[in-house]
């Protein structure tokens, strides 16, 4: 069988001492599941002159967690600047080439948590370098305390994917972040909020599939068939686009 290509862009991170390059296996899993080929960019020196090759047979793109996005790529305020944490230019720099080029072609795009913030920022949007700080927030969107088990509600727009895939216009999610959008991109239309008004969801109508989340589906095993269905759309839409 001759699958299509999702590109991911690993996760680089120092441990002991050393970088050590990942993705999720919860990412990986899913996608071999659904017949689709991962495959996985090293944030290394030299990945940047062999993008076009990688971008040769892409059918999709799942861009996925890291550092906070630098404020240069956006209409950062000072306050942007101030509360931004650990950067990675070279994985923004990647990501950012591989998000226009598959724009370009019409690839499916699925951003999650930094991804969805990425893909904003490509397509003309803006973040928070901070939300608690900078929008005043009372709600946590990180628990530090309770990493893998703390969830928060998000309200559901009716009339989009995102209630289609789960069926309701609740849903409580994990959150993993401190950015998040401030203003989005036009080209997209909000699916979900958080209660202090956050944009936790959003979608490109006029695309097969480009969709960005802030919370992580791949994680949440109490919501098995609406995270499957996500991810089942994905990889459709990616087939499709290999055809």
């Amino acid at each position: 069988m001759n699958r299509p290509s999702v590109v991911v862009v690993s996760r680089r991170t120092l441990r002991k001492e050393k970088y050590i390059d990942y993705v999720s296996e919860a990412h990986l899993g899913l996608l071999i599941r659904l017949k689709i080929l991962p495959v996985m960019i090293p944030v290394v020196e030299g990945t940047l002159s062999c993008l076009p090759q990688y971008m040769a047979n892409m059918s999709g793109l799942l861009i996925v967690e890291g550092e906070d996005v630098e404020p240069k790529h956006y209409q950062a305020t000072d306050a942007n600047h101030r509360n931004v944490e650990q950067t990675h230019p070279l994985k923004d720099e990647i990501e950012i080439r591989l998000i226009r080029a598959a724009l370009r072609k019409k690839i499916p795009i699925f951003g999650i948590c930094r991804g969805s913030q990425l893909l904003n920022v490509v397509c003309g949007g803006t973040l928070y370098g901070d939300v608690c700080k900078e929008k005043k927030s009372r709600l946590k969107h990180i628990d530090h305390d309770h990493y893998d088990t703390y969830r928060h509600s998000i309200a559901i727009d009716s009339d989009t994917p995102l209630h289609k895939w789960y069926g309701r216009t609740e849903l409580p999610v994990n959150s993993y972040h401190h950015q998040g959008v401030r203003v989005l991109a036009p080209r997209f239309t909000p699916m979900a909020y958080a209660d202090d008004g956050l944009i936790e969801g959003y979608f490109d109508a006029n695309s097969d599939f480009v969709v960005g989340l802030q919370f992580h589906p791949e994680r949440m095993p109490e919501e098995p068939v609406g995270n499957l269905r996500i991810w089942k759309e994905f990889a459709s839409a990616v087939s499709r686009c290999m055809a």
